[in-house]
C-alpha cells in the first residue's frame, strides 16, 4: 500500500478559494432576448435577419424554449449545417420536437426559401461542439468520403441527412433520441439517418432489434459494447456482421456467463464463441478493457481483422504468455501508429515478444502507452533496444511501473535518441518511497532534476512528467513537471 505525506490531513490553506464572478449579457444577447419576446415580430423579421445572428438567435431560443420562432427558423437556415449536439442535454424535449417541426415543414415544401441551404442536421455528435451552428462547420475530416467510397448506401441522395449518436443504456434509449428514430422513420423516404456512433450496454434484445429496423448498421463507423456477456456477442452477431465500414470497436467489460460443465467444456464454448465472431474489413481502431475471454485466445480475436489497424488499445484485462508470443506474428498490428497497454500485470510475463513487435512497427508508431503494468528494470530491458528505434514516438506514457534510479536513468538514455518526442510520462523512482510505502515528495525534487539531464544533453524536453503511484488512501499523485521544475500533487 502506498500513501503520501498528506493523509490522513491536508492543509487546506493551499485550496483555491472560488469566487463567482457575475458576467452581465452583452447588447446583443439583450437585444437578442428582447426580440425572443417580440415572437411575432422574431418570426417576421427572419427573412431580413442577417446571417450572423442566426446562430445566436437559435440557440437562445433553444434554450428558453421558445418553440414557434425555433420551427420557423428551420426552412430560412442560411448555412448548409446546423448542429444542436451541444445543446441537446440541457434543454426539454419540446424544443426538439420544434426543429424537427421546421424540418417537416422544410421537407413540405416545393419551392425553398432562396435563403435556405440546410442539407445537415446534427442531433447528437460530441464531434461538434457548439461552434457548429456557425457558418464553415462541416463534418469529422475524411469521414463522409470515406463513406461514399466504401459504401454508396450509406449516402443515399436524400432530402435531408440527419448524424446523431445513440446509446442504449440499461435496455433502453432517452426521450429525445427515441423520437429523433420514430420521427426519422415515418419520414424514411426523405431523410438519411447516420449514426456516427452507437453504444450498447447492457443488451436488452427487443430494444436492439427495433434500433436496427431504422439503423443501418452497414453505415455505423464506430461501436462500443459495455457491460455483455459472450451470449450477448452471439446473439448480436447477425447485426455486427452487417458492419462492413466499422472503423472503430470498443468492447467493455465483457463477462462469462457459462456456468454449466467443466473447465474443458466451459474453454471449447468459449473459443467456440470467439470464433464465430465477424469480420471487420474496415476496422482502423479497436479498444478491448475488461474482457473475460481475451486470456490465452488473443490470437484467436485478433483474427477477425482483415486490415491492419492503426490504434489497438487493451486495459484491465490478463494476457498469457502465449497472447504476448502471438504479437510480434500478428499481420493485423504491423502498421500500429498508437499501441496502449494498461492496466495489465506483465510482471511475470517475458516481453522479449513485445519488443520484437516494438520493433517491427518502429516505422508507423506514433504513440505508445505501458502504464500501470507493474514492469521492472529486467522488464524495460527487452524493451529498450527497440524502444530507442522507434524514432517516430510523439507521445510516451510509463507511469506507475517499479523502476530504480538507475533503471529509470537507463531508460531515459534511450528515449533522449527520441526526437519527436513532444509528451513524456515516467514513473517516479523507487527511491522517493520509504520502507513503509509513504512518498517522499523532496526526494522528486532531489532526483528528478539529475534525471533531466540526460535528455537535455540530447535534445530540448517539451513536456516531461515523473509521477508516483497513486496514494492507496486520498487519491493522490506527485507530479515533478518540467515546467515548474518543483514537486506538485495532482489528484
Amino acid at each position: 500500500m502506498v500513501i503520501c505525506q498528506q493523509c490522513p490531513d491536508q492543509d487546506d490553506s493551499s485550496e483555491e478559494e472560488t469566487i463567482d464572478v457575475y458576467s452581465p449579457p452583452t447588447l446583443l444577447k439583450l437585444a437578442i432576448h428582447r426580440l425572443l419576446r417580440e415572437e411575432a415580430l422574431a418570426i417576421s423579421s427572419l427573412k431580413d435577419l442577417p446571417n450572423m445572428l442566426f446562430p445566436v438567435l437559435f440557440e437562445e431560443a433553444f434554450i428558453f424554449g421558445y418553440t414557434k420562432i425555433l420551427k420557423a427558423m428551420i426552412p430560412e437556415w442560411p448555412f448548409s449545417y446546423l448542429s444542436i449536439a451541444v445543446l441537446i442535454d440541457n434543454c426539454n424535449l419540446e424544443s426538439l420536437k420544434a426543429v424537427l417541426e421546421g424540418l417537416d415543414i422544410l421537407l413540405a415544401q416545393k419551392l425553398h426559401s432562396s435563403r435556405c441551404k440546410l442539407k445537415e442536421i446534427s442531433w447528437r455528435d460530441k464531434n461538434h461542439g457548439l461552434d457548429g451552428i456557425r457558418p464553415g462547420s462541416h463534418e469529422v475530416e475524411g469521414l463522409s468520403e470515406f463513406m461514399e467510397q466504401k459504401h454508396p448506401n450509406c449516402v443515399e441522395k436524400k432530402k435531408l441527412k440527419v448524424t446523431t449518436e445513440l446509446s442504449v443504456m440499461n435496455g433502453r434509449l432517452n426521450e429525445s433520441d427515441t423520437y429523433l428514430l420514430e420521427w426519422t422513420q415515418q419520414r424514411k423516404d426523405s431523410i438519411h439517418l447516420f449514426c456516427r456512433k452507437l453504444v450498447i450496454q447492457s443488451l436488452t434484445k427487443a430494444t436492439v432489434i427495433e434500433n436496427f429496423k431504422i439503423v443501418n448498421a452497414d453505415c455505423i463507423p464506430e461501436l462500443e459494447l459495455c457491460s455483455l456477456c459472450l451470449q450477448d456477442l452471439a446473439f448480436l452477431n447477425p447485426y455486427l456482421r452487417q458492419m462492413d465500414n466499422l472503423l472503430e470497436l470498443t468492447l467493455d467489460h465483457i463477462t462469462d456467463s457459462l456456468s454449466i460443465g467443466d473447465s474443458e467444456m466451459l474453454e471449447e464454448r468459449m473459443i467456440t464463441l470467439v470464433s464465430q465472431l465477424p469480420t471487420f474489413p474496415c476496422l482502423q481502431k479497436l479498444c478491448i478493457n475488461d474482457v473475460y475471454f481475451i486470456y490465452g485466445n488473443l490470437k484467436e480475436f485478433l483474427g477477425c481483422l482483415k486490415k491492419p489497424l492503426v490504434s489497438f488499445c487493451i486495459s484491465n484485462c490478463e494476457l498469457s504468455q502465449s497472447d504476448l508470443d502471438y504479437l510480434p506474428y500478428c499481420l493485423n498490428i504491423f502498421e500500429l501508429k498508437c499501441l496502449y497497454i494498461i492496466n495489465i500485470h506483465l510482471q511475470y510475463l517475458c516481453l522479449e515478444p513485445l519488443g520484437f513487435l516494438l520493433e517491427s512497427v518502429r516505422h508507423t508508431l506514433g504513440c505508445l502507452a505501458l502504464k500501470s503494468c507493474n514492469m521492472g528494470e529486467p522488464h524495460f530491458k527487452s524493451l529498450l533496444p527497440a524502444l530507442s528505434q522507434c524514432s517516430h514516438l510523439t507521445d510516451v506514457n510509463f507511469q506507475e511501473n517499479e523502476l530504480s534510479l538507475l533503471s529509470l536513468k537507463q531508460l531515459l538514455q534511450h528515449t533522449s535518441k527520441v526526437t519527436q518526442l513532444s509528451y513524456e510520462m515516467y514513473p517516479g523512482p523507487l527511491e522517493c518511497y520509504d520502507d513503509r510505502g509513504v512518498i517522499l515528495s523532496h526526494r522528486i525534487e532531489q532526483f528528478c532534476p539529475e534525471v533531466l539531464d540526460i535528455p537535455r544533453a540530447k535534445r530540448q524536453p517539451k513536456d516531461i512528467n515523473f509521477v508516483t503511484t497513486q496514494c492507496s488512501k486520498c487519491g493522490i499523485y506527485y507530479v515533478y513537471d518540467l515546467e515548474t521544475q518543483r514537486c506538485r500533487f495532482l489528484k
